[in-house]
């Protein structure tokens, strides 16, 4: 059992750390890019990468009438988590992005697991957990309207905070209704096979049709280079994550990427440095880290 739960949070500590050099790579690239273009290719080339996948892994679990209300709900916030989450990389800075995104994580975990998988009542750590790790994220967006951020604040980036925050209670949903179908017998490559129709569908809505092939032909390489980075490696990590933790564990580690994001922030010229944000992330690492080592001695 501890085995399990240590694999399990180092595949989503392994996820942390390629999706957060991922996405401040994403942050500059979409500042001169056609977002919509990119991310359309990107999850077009990944839904059929693990189509193909899930054909070779052999049977299938039967898709019951329940299971296809869990597929078609999972579809919509996955759409709505991935697309809030790369609009607001493009607009605010990416450290407080995803700081927003995993510090609402937890808070919504404890509560919806308990009413869609039918818990019970969470214990009373994960519960003050969620509470200090939501205080932190209002601290977060303190920094952020105070222009105390590394990326000057004002309406553009108000609006991907807002998006991250959206995308945010997004992924929580997501991660639960993940867990169910891992529960009733959907293997990792099934469940990502068929969650990418409505990112797709919503893309398609949304995208300029006269500026695919410009930019195709002009960032291929980047757009292979967010595709493999942001979704399909920290994808197979998380999944595998997810299989083999709770869901409140798996947001948890998530928690720490604030910290990890901010330190390849270095990397991109156009942020300044912020010691509030430092804080900020810092402090969301602290609480997470000492979470889950208390994880770790319950499965123990």
């Amino acid at each position: 059992m501890a085995t399990r739960f240590a694999l399990g949070v180092f595949l989503v500590a392994l996820y942390v750390v390629v999706s957060a050099a991922g996405e401040v790579y994403a942050a500059s690239y979409f500042q001169q890019a056609d977002v919509y273009v990119a991310l359309l290719l990107s999850f077009a080339a990944v839904c059929l990468i693990f189509n193909l996948l899930a054909r070779h892994e052999g049977d299938e679990a039967t898709v019951a009438k329940w299971s296809l209300l869990v597929f078609v709900a999972l579809n919509v916030v996955t759409a709505i988590s991935w697309i809030g989450l790369f609009i607001g990389l493009k607009y605010a800075e990416p450290a407080i992005v995803v700081a927003f995104m995993v510090a609402l994580g937890p808070t919504a975990t404890v509560w919806l697991n308990a009413l869609i998988r039918r818990q019970g009542a969470p214990p009373a750590s994960d519960i003050v957990v969620s509470v200090t790790i939501a205080t932190i994220g209002s601290y977060m967006i303190w920094i952020s309207a105070s222009g105390n951020a590394g990326v000057e604040w004002g309406a553009r980036s108000s609006f991907g905070i807002v998006l991250a925050i959206v995308a945010g209670l997004s992924l929580a949903l997501t991660n639960i209704l993940v867990k169910l179908l891992f529960d009733h017998g959907f293997s990792g490559r099934q469940v990502l096979a068929h969650r990418f129709y409505g990112t797709i569908l919503l893309l398609l809505g949304l995208v300029d049709y006269s500026s695919i092939v410009p930019e195709i032909s002009q960032h291929l390489f980047a757009i292979a280079a967010i595709g493999l980075s942001t979704i399909i490696v920290p994808l197979l990590l998380i999944q595998q994550g997810i299989r083999r933790v709770e869901p409140f564990t798996v947001n948890t580690v998530l928690s720490t990427a604030p910290i990890i994001t901010f330190l390849f922030q270095y990397f991109d010229s156009r942020i300044v440095p912020s010691s509030h944000t430092f804080i900020g992330n810092a402090l969301i690492t602290a609480v997470a880290v000492g979470n889950i080592y208390l994880q770790y001695r319950r499965s123990a």
